[in-house]
């Protein structure tokens, strides 16, 4: 999942508003373990973002049923 965030820091120096770089963060977590990546380790499958290691482990799942049958 993909989220944009307010990730302010409270630094005590008047706001910049959106000129401030942590005023819209990016937050990439993976949807199926929930951990948090960069946005190019995320891959998007069947509408969700998925780390490597999930997409792996849920498509060899698969293929093992494929294969058992």
């Amino acid at each position: 999942m993909v989220v944009f965030g307010d990730g302010c820091v409270g630094c005590g120096l008047p706001c910049l508003g959106d000129n401030c770089i942590y005023r819209n963060v990016i937050s990439c977590t993976c949807d199926k373990c929930k951990k948090e990546f960069d946005a190019e380790e995320l891959y998007e499958v069947e509408g969700e973002d998925l780390c490597i290691k999930c997409i792996l482990k849920e498509y060899r799942t698969v293929w093992d049923r494929l294969m058992d049958d």
